[in-house]
C-alpha cells in the first residue's frame, strides 16, 4: 500500500497529539491507571537482551511480580527494513494467573512525531498451538511461514506510520499449552502486548491504537474491542478490523462431529478451550476419543500443516456443541454480543472455503443487534489467503480515515 499523504500523516499526528493532550497518557500513567492490573505490583524493570541471543525464551522462574501488560524483557530481531523488536510481557491467564506471552513490534523508521506513532494492534491467523510455531520465533527462518501474517500486515503499517504490535498469544511462543480460539485469552494478549510496546525504551507511541486481526485474530480482535474499555483503558480505540474471522466458533466445532476432514480443527478447538478452563480439560475424554487424545499431543509438539496425520482417525465421541461444559463455553466463546464505543469493520471474501462468507453475516446481524456500528465489505472472487492482503489494505487506510475525522459508515 502506498504510504498516506502528508495531509494524512498530519491529521493522524494531530489526533494523537489532542488525545495526549486530553489523557496525559505516557509511560508512567499507563503503568498506574486504572483498571490496569489484577496483580498489582511495582513495575517491573525489562531487560534488554542482545540481538540473537537465544537466552531470550528461557523464561524467568518465578514469574516477575508486576502489572499486566508490564514489558520483562525485549530483543531487537535483525531486519533490514523497519526495526523490529521481540518482546516478552506480563498477562493474565482467564483464570487469573499472572503469565508470560511473548510478540513483535515494528516501528517505522522515520522519526516519531510529536506524540509517538499511533499503534495497530494484530491478532494473528491461525498457526497451531505449539510453541515453535509463534510469529515471534519464526520471524528471522524465511522458509518458514508461520510469520507471514505479521510480515504481510507490517508492509502497510509502517508505510503509513504506525507500529504494529503483534502478540503471539497465550501459551504460543510461552509456557503451556495455548487456549486456541479462547477469545478472553486473545483479547489480554492482544491489549497488553499494546501495554508492554509502550515500555520499549525509546519507541515513542500515541494512545491512538487501532485493532486488526484476520481468521483466529479477528476472533481475537473482536474479543479485545469488547474488553478494552475494562482492560486497557488507556488505549484510546479507533476502531476494529477484522478480515474473514472465525467468529461462530461453534459452527466451527459442529462441521467437525460429522465431516471427518474438518475433525482435527474440532479437536484443536476443544483442546484450547481444555488449556483455559479446568472442567473442559476434566471433560475431554468425554467427547473425544482415544485416537483426538493423541492427536492434541501431537498438536502440542508441532504446527499445523505437513506434520498433522494426513489420513483422518475417528476423533468425536460426543458432540460437544450439545455436551456440558462444552457447549456453554462454546457459547459464551462466540463474540459479537456486546458492542464496543469504537467502530468495526468486517471484510471477507466471497470464494473463502475456510471461514464461509456467511459466518460473517452472521457475525453482522448479531452486531447489529447489540447496537454496534460496523460495516461489511464482501471481497468478490477472493479467498481465505487473499483476504488477509486486500483485508489489510482496505483497513489500514479505513483506520486512517477514522484518525482524520471520517464518519464510520454502517451496514445494519
Amino acid at each position: 500500500m502506498a504510504n498516506v499523504s502528508t495531509s494524512w500523516r498530519r491529521r493522524i499526528v494531530a489526533s494523537a497529539a489532542a488525545l495526549i493532550a486530553v489523557s496525559s497518557v505516557g509511560p508512567q500513567a499507563l503503568a498506574s491507571s486504572p483498571g490496569h492490573s489484577p496483580h498489582a505490583a511495582a513495575p517491573v524493570s525489562p531487560q534488554e537482551f542482545a540481538q540473537g541471543d537465544p537466552a531470550f525464551y528461557v523464561f524467568p522462574d518465578p514469574i516477575p511480580a508486576g502489572a499486566h501488560g508490564d514489558l520483562v524483557r525485549w530483543q531487537i530481531v535483525e531486519n533490514t527494513f523497519d526495526p523490529i523488536y521481540r518482546v516478552m510481557y506480563l498477562s493474565t491467564s482467564v483464570a487469573g494467573a499472572p503469565i508470560l506471552v511473548t510478540g513483535l513490534v515494528t516501528v517505522p523508521r522515520d522519526p516519531a512525531p510529536f506524540g509517538g506513532f499511533p499503534m495497530l494492534l494484530q491478532g494473528h491467523g491461525t498457526t497451531g498451538i505449539a510453541d515453535g510455531c509463534s510469529p515471534s520465533r519464526t520471524i528471522e527462518d524465511s522458509a518458514l511461514t508461520y510469520a507471514m501474517d505479521f510480515t504481510n500486515l507490517a508492509g502497510h503499517a509502517s508505510g503509513d506510520g504506525f507500529v504494529l504490535v503483534s502478540t503471539d498469544y497465550e501459551g504460543l511462543g510461552s509456557p503451556g499449552r495455548h487456549p486456541f480460539m479462547v477469545g478472553i485469552s486473545e483479547a489480554r494478549s492482544i491489549l497488553d502486548a499494546g501495554l508492554a510496546a509502550h515500555k520499549i525504551p525509546g519507541v515513542y507511541i500515541a494512545p491512538q491504537t487501532g485493532l486488526v486481526g484476520f481468521s483466529q485474530g479477528g476472533h481475537g480482535a473482536l474479543w479485545a474491542g469488547q474488553l478494552a474499555a475494562e482492560w486497557a483503558p488507556q488505549l484510546a480505540l479507533l476502531g476494529t478490523v477484522v478480515v474473514a474471522p472465525s467468529s461462530e466458533v461453534g459452527g466451527f466445532v459442529a462441521a467437525g462431529v460429522n465431516d471427518v476432514d474438518r475433525s482435527p480443527l474440532t479437536v484443536a478447538i476443544l483442546a484450547g478451550l481444555a488449556a483455559a478452563y479446568p472442567e473442559a480439560e476434566a471433560a475431554l475424554p468425554t467427547v473425544l476419543t482415544d485416537s483426538a487424545l493423541e492427536l492434541v499431543g501431537i498438536m502440542d509438539e508441532n504446527c499445523f500443516g505437513p506434520s498433522m496425520p494426513t489420513t483422518p482417525a475417528p476423533y468425536i465421541r460426543a458432540d460437544p456443541t450439545t455436551t456440558e461444559p462444552f457447549a456453554s463455553l462454546l457459547a459464551a466463546d462466540t463474540p459479537g454480543f456486546v458492542a464496543s464505543a469504537a467502530p468495526v469493520l468486517i471484510v471477507h471474501g466471497d470464494a473463502d472455503e475456510n471461514v464461509p462468507i456467511a459466518d460473517s453475516a452472521t457475525l453482522l446481524t448479531r452486531l447489529c443487534a447489540a447496537g454496534q456500528i460496523v460495516e461489511r465489505r464482501v471481497l468478490p472472487g477472493i479467498d481465505h489467503g487473499i483476504a488477509a492482503r486486500d483485508g489489510y489494505r482496505d483497513g489500514v487506510a479505513w483506520l486512517i480515515g477514522l484518525a482524520g475525522g471520517a464518519t464510520p459508515v454502517s451496514s445494519c
